[in-house]
């Protein structure tokens, strides 16, 4: 049986099932497939074992009761239950949220509003002459990009691959396994400053002196043998730059003596849906007070939790107990917690209510959409009722 992978945003669609072996998965990936009903949640309701329906009418209550609610995480869950998320949190007027407020949200709603040129992976394995990583170890956060979309495959314009036909540049602070790949054709820089180096390529083109010319200057070089070079963009590059602006003119210089995209890289599977479901309806990605109408900082789950903004959370598919910073994440003892999850997580042990529900992908279908904007059809192993869609329509339903 051939499967897509809900592991990370690349979405395999290659993965090969047989008597219970998996084939062409990462690491993460055959993980996925060969434990799935390993760690199961059990439906609870503060610490006792109940049926699923007794937790989702206890669930229902809660958020009737709150004052401030807020729903957190549906990065690896389906578009069809994201937007039923988006619909529960209106009716709620509460505040809506996910990973990507601290994680590449920013750069997911610039290709979203136009701001950057953008492409898909599958022209990138045909076409891509020079491949920049910026930010991003895809060794470790995506562990077949490099192999079946960007820098090894042998391409329709780019027959020879990495050997002659891609031209790769790392840029990173320190010497990353993707950045030992930079050799033959390549270059890597280890860069004290982000800002340092986007302006260094921005003043190249324009024919001034830089920090970084001679690096930038190769690089640009290289960029224009080609139509088609990309930029992927990960979490070292956000954080790397105090004002994203400055990277947005950064690729629209470029694309003056060049034609360079960019894609986002390196998040949950479904981010990107839940950026695109949430920008169509209210015209955000991320951080939205239904309330107020608007996005911004102060409604970033994190910053509620830590401002003690709210007295009750739904939080799907995602383990905020542990990957948020304790300071922040111990705030959640004195919210009404909500858990939707496969797993029987570190916030479903602390949760009031814990309801288990289907891994996407693997026992219930649904849209996700890649990292490139590309939406595809996930068939499950195993269809179990009671998933992600029908718990958001329960609750949805009883409000």
């Amino acid at each position: 049986m051939i499967m897509i992978c809900p592991g990370c945003s690349c979405l395999c669609d290659d993965i090969y099932i047989k008597d219970g072996k998996v084939f062409n998965a990462c690491r993460r990936g055959e993980e996925i497939f060969a434990k799935y009903n390993e760690n199961r949640a059990v439906a609870r309701v503060d610490g006792k074992e109940v049926d699923v329906d007794t937790a989702i009418e206890k669930a229902i209550e809660i958020l009737k009761d709150a004052k401030n609610p807020a729903i957190y995480g549906l990065d690896t869950t389906v578009v069809e239950a994201q937007s039923l998320a988006i619909e529960v949190a209106e009716k709620l007027n509460g505040y809506i949220d996910d990973n990507s407020s601290f994680c590449l949200g920013e750069l997911v709603e610039a290709v979203l509003k136009g701001e950057i040129p953008t492409t898909t992976l599958d022209e990138v394995r045909d076409n891509a002459y020079v491949l920049v990583y910026w930010g991003t170890n895809p060794y470790h956060s995506l562990s077949r990009h490099m192999s079946k979309y960007t820098y090894y495959p042998r391409g329709k314009r780019r027959p020879r691959g990495y050997d002659e036909d891609r031209y790769l540049v790392v840029v990173d602070v320190r010497k990353s396994e993707t950045a030992k790949l930079a050799k033959k054709n390549a270059k890597f820089i280890q860069v004290e400053s982000d800002a340092e180096l986007v302006d260094s390529f921005m003043k190249v083109v324009d024919g001034k002196a830089a920090k970084y010319a001679k690096e930038a200057g190769a690089i640009i070089t290289e960029m224009k043998k080609a139509d088609f070079n990309v930029i992927f963009g990960g979490l070292g590059l956000k954080y790397g730059l105090k004002d994203l602006n400055m990277f947005k003119e950064m690729v629209k210089k470029l694309n003056e003596v060049a034609k360079v995209y960019f894609i986002p890289a390196g998040f949950h599977g479904n981010m990107r849906g839940f950026n695109e479901t949430l920008f169509e309806k209210v015209g955000y990605v991320n951080k939205y007070s239904f309330r107020d109408g608007k996005s911004g900082e102060e409604f970033a789950f994190t910053e509620l939790l830590k401002n003690e903004k709210i007295d009750a959370a739904l939080i799907v598919g995602t383990d905020p107990v542990y990957s948020l910073p304790f300071d922040v994440s111990s705030k959640l003892g004195k919210v009404k917690t909500i858990v939707i999850d496969p797993r029987m997580s570190f916030t479903a042990r602390i949760a009031d209510v814990v309801i288990p529900s289907a891994i996407s992908g693997i026992e219930a279908g649904g849209t996700m959409v890649r990292s490139d904007g590309v939406r595809v059809m996930l068939e499950p192993l195993e269809e179990k009722e009671v998933n992600d869609v029908y718990i958001l329509q329960r609750i949805k339903e009883g409000l």
